[in-house]
């Protein structure tokens, strides 16, 4: 099938063939008609899964080029600045979208809203700033989607959402996308909706990327956890990979032993909520642009990332909640190309184990470092 067929217009399928995007994918096949046809939707899709045009797209196609028409919610400004990328990279010159975040400049937004812009981005907090100040116009709102809903509710943006749902008084199409539904959101879209709305599950069939090996080692002690991280890291030499860590101080910590640790010729990063808005940006670019090549991170600061070509995802911390297992393992594997998880598993942690292995619906399997070092066996997909 071609966006096309799911009604998509030549003007804006020529744009996605400049970009290499040839084909949709499942999110988009079953969102694009469903949106186009004016339903609300309420979409369980993990990240990675190409949502943003599922949204983006019928939004554009219906736009009527008016102020403030199109309003999507976010839980941080990373994604915000990279779905508004997205409608820059689509170069359509009649639309005209923002970003709105705070930690910059709330001036500059001002008179950019006062020049006129269709689609807003942003985060919720600097929108009910800006709402407050009557700076933001929420009249003439035609199209609201919530982006990546779990965080949103996660990141305790749960009343600044119902607040801004609750100053619209316009007459709109309602559209949330998640990895997770828990029943409060679920309720939010039957009250905005009136109850009548597309439910689409795309994630719970596949939690996991398909494509994703998954493992994990076995750690007797936590003193000897350290020791199996980095004879791990010999044995996989990653070339892009994302450490993730439960605690800010936990993270600070490996970032010091891992750049004080002379074995390993990889250049380490840190990304967590003690670092300010510009550094965090800052960090994230040295990524990308793989000046930087083993990040560290929480899941706080790491919700929302869309990195491409991330070879390994390691859980240094063994998830406590089973949904952040696929949030993490998400950011490898993306558009179909292969990687490799990997978790480390103190013995006292292995309900935790059970409980993802429960959730995922597949056994993650077992790796030994004594079989891998004692074979000289090197493949990350074996």
């Amino acid at each position: 099938m071609s966006f096309i067929e799911l009604g998509i217009s030549e003007k804006s399928n020529s744009a996605l063939k400049r970009l290499n995007i040839l084909k949709p994918t499942p999110v988009q096949k079953k969102a694009i008609p469903l949106v186009l046809d004016g339903n609300h939707i309420m979409a369980q899709a993990r990240t990675g899964s190409g949502k943003t045009l599922a949204f983006i797209l019928p939004i554009i196609e219906q736009l009527k080029y008016i102020k403030n028409e199109a309003l999507i919610l976010v839980p941080i400004r990373e994604l915000a600045k990279q779905i508004n990328s997205v409608i820059k990279d689509l170069g359509n010159p009649r639309v005209k979208s923002m970003t709105i975040y705070g930690g910059v400049s709330i001036n500059n937004q001002i008179q950019k809203l006062k020049k006129g812009v269709n689609i807003i981005v942003g985060t919720p907090g600097r929108i009910i700033d800006l709402y407050k100040r009557r700076e933001l116009s929420l009249n003439n709102i035609r199209f609201v989607c919530l982006d990546e809903g779990d965080r949103l509710w996660d990141m305790g943006f749960a009343p600044d959402v119902k607040y801004i749902l609750s100053k619209i008084q316009s007459d709109y199409q309602f559209m949330l996308f998640s990895a997770t539904l828990d029943s409060d959101m679920r309720k939010l879209v039957k009250k905005h909706t009136g109850n009548k709305f597309e439910f689409l599950n795309l994630s719970r069939d596949n939690l996991t990327v398909g494509s994703t090996t998954q493992v994990y080692y076995l750690v007797e002690r936590y003193e000897e956890k350290f020791k199996t991280f980095v004879r791990i890291l010999k044995l996989e030499k990653p070339q892009h990979a994302l450490v993730f860590i439960n605690t800010k101080k936990t993270a600070a910590w490996l970032e010091r032993r891992m750049k004080n640790y002379k074995g390993i010729n990889l250049k380490v990063g840190i990304i967590s909520g003690n670092l300010s808005q510009f550094q965090r940006e800052r960090m994230l670019q040295r990524f990308r642009d793989r000046h930087i090549n083993l990040l560290i991170a929480t899941d706080v600061a790491a919700r929302g990332l869309d990195i491409d070509n991330i070879s390994h995802v390691i859980n240094y911390d063994i998830p406590k909640f089973p949904d952040n297992y696929i949030h993490r393992i998400g950011r490898t594997s993306r558009m179909s190309k292969k990687g490799v998880a990997i978790t480390l598993c103190l013995k006292d942690e292995y309900e935790y184990l059970c409980k993802i292995e429960g959730l995922i619906g597949k056994e993650i399997r077992l790796r030994t470092l004594h079989n891998r070092e004692q074979n000289n066996y090197h493949n990350p997909f074996y």
